[in-house]
């Protein structure tokens, strides 16, 4: 079940690391890398890097210039250990922050837009926004409109205030591998609505309350104002199926650039471990 759990989650990291992530100037961007493989980042873009500058040998790198790309590998196969490594474009400074892990983290595919303006340029206007109440946010709205923009770019250019930036960030409960996909942001409202795809890869019927998720920058839990799951709230997800979730966070003026974390209850070998302590 470990492998074939495995397998699968090399397929859908393999699907996921085709998004493109903006980078700025300056804001980390974490890369999560794996002892024995190698990670290819693609930058894309006129300008190649001048330099790069490593914190450690925790991580050897290898950059072509002619395909604009950097071959990354962990030396060590201690997971939890990182470093960063700081690229120079042109007149800026671009960091990537790559960590060792062993699970399906592991990434081995990304690809990057630097950009040259600040992270904050765009969101000057967020305190301008009003707070809005739960029944007042519109989600089910803003979900629609993040998923036709992801695939059609005349509708998405007919809405300026909207942002989206991929995170991917992914995690293993109950050997269900659920990912942070990306972030849409709205920069009109100050509202900011998380796009979660879990996938059952059990051979048993699944329910995760939609109150289960938390959402966290920095190890601080940020208040979710609405969720809303397509499928109807309360949905078993049989075996194999995928479930889609939206979360929203509104009027808390917080930046669509932070380190994004997902936060799911305990699993069940989680509460076993606790239970032998």
């Amino acid at each position: 079940m470990t492998l074939l759990l495995s397998q699968l989650a090399v397929s859908l990291l393999r699907a996921d690391d085709s998004a493109v992530t903006n980078l700025y100037p300056s804001v980390p961007a974490e890369i999560f890398v794996a002892p024995g493989r190698v990670t290819t980042l693609l930058f894309r873009g006129a300008d190649k890097i001048s330099a790069i500058s490593a914190a450690s040998p925790l991580v050897s790198y290898k950059y072509d210039r002619a395909l604009n790309q950097i071959e990354l590998a962990p030396t060590g196969r201690t997971a939890g250990a990182e470093t960063n490594l700081n690229l120079r474009i042109g007149p800026n400074v671009y960091v990537l922050v790559a960590k060792v892990v062993t699970d399906v983290r592991a990434q081995f595919v990304r690809i990057f837009s630097p950009t040259a303006e600040t992270a904050a340029d765009d969101e000057a206007s967020l305190a301008d926004s009003p707070p809005l109440k739960p029944n007042e946010v519109g989600l089910v709205d803003a979900a629609r409109i993040l998923g036709r923009a992801q695939s059609d770019p005349v509708f998405r250019a007919a809405h300026p205030s909207l942002r989206v930036e991929s995170i991917g960030q992914i995690s293993v409960w109950n050997d269900c591998v659920i990912t942070l996909v990306d972030v849409a942001q709205f920069l009109d409202r100050d509202l900011l609505v998380f796009r979660v795809r879990w996938q059952n890869r059990t051979r048993d019927a699944l329910h995760l309350d939609l109150s289960q998720y938390a959402l966290a920058v920095q190890g601080r839990a940020i208040p979710i104002i609405a969720r809303y799951q397509p499928s109807g709230i309360g949905a078993i997800v049989p075996p194999g199926a995928t479930e889609t979730v939206f979360l929203a966070v509104q009027g808390q003026r917080l930046s669509r650039h932070n380190s994004w974390q997902l936060r799911l209850p305990p699993d069940a070998a989680e509460i076993g471990r606790r239970g032998q302590k």
